[in-house]
């Protein structure tokens, strides 16, 4: 799959990142960049990105163009977050990303094809957005536009998910309310099909998808999973029982248990 800007002049225009605006933690050695996903920001990434500097990473995480602080832009095709992305550097020791976040992540990792450093070593991907049938997409689709657009106070957010981190529940609720409702319309509908599952079979990077359980509303359905094991050796699969969509922060101890045990 070949991601490109399309316009009327030039079919083959290389796309132009913006700069993105980062919440950082820890001082290194190790690098890791968390991405998020749609109605969201960087800054929500706050409990992995502890327990990652604590084990002794430097983290980043920006907001996606449209997202929290980072700037807003004319156009929302895959290849510009990817632009964005891999403007933030390369050669990072560990890269995590959540629904949009984690084809992101792979995508970046996809286009190291010509390119003198590789994106990442390792690839953690959080119930992932690969694949949304037509027939769900609008009404998924739908349901993200209006989170942006009446965003749900801190209240909301906790009677929904009332096991979450109280700092959980204020960093999502912020981010919502930062993310702009056109952007996160037009990453969603400016990409469609939404068929993108191929991707993880060229990785040639050690990845690792954490799947949320299909009982509480996964996104990446199990066969997924299980076909790409068997297409691609560098691809390992794990749900994540009890967990919905934001696995990592339905079930954070689980996560970071496993990322921890991918990385060493």
């Amino acid at each position: 799959m070949v991601l490109r800007n399309e316009g009327p002049d030039d079919a083959s225009v290389p796309p132009a990142a913006v700069p993105l605006a980062t919440t950082r933690w820890g001082a290194g050695p190790g690098r890791a960049l968390l991405l998020h996903g749609t109605v969201s920001a960087g800054a929500t990434w706050w409990q992995l990105a502890e327990t990652l500097a604590a084990d002794g990473y430097e983290v980043l995480a920006p907001d996606l163009r449209g997202h929290g602080t980072s700037p807003r832009a004319d156009s929302y095709l895959l290849a510009d977050h990817v632009a964005d992305v891999r403007a933030l550097g390369t050669g990072w020791d560990l890269v995590v990303g959540h629904g949009l976040g984690g084809l992101l992540g792979a995508l970046a990792a996809d286009a190291d094809a010509g390119s003198d450093r590789r994106f990442a070593r390792r690839l953690v991907l959080l119930d992932p957005a690969l694949d949304i049938p037509d027939d769900r997409f609008e009404t998924g689709a739908a349901v993200e536009i209006a989170e942006a657009v009446h965003p749900r106070s801190p209240r909301a957010v906790q009677a929904a998910h009332p096991a979450w981190d109280r700092r959980d529940v204020t960093a999502v609720a912020d981010a919502a309310k930062a993310a702009d409702a056109t952007a996160v319309a037009r990453t969603l509908r400016d990409n469609t099909p939404w068929r993108y599952t191929g991707v993880i079979s060229r990785l040639v990077v050690p990845t690792l998808v954490l799947s949320a359980d299909p009982a509480h509303g996964a996104l990446f359905p199990s066969p997924t999973g299980v076909e790409l094991m068997i297409r691609n050796p560098s691809v390992r699969v794990r749900m994540v029982v009890g967990a919905g969509h934001a696995v990592h922060r339905d079930r954070a101890a689980a996560v970071s248990a496993a990322i921890r045990s991918f990385l060493w």
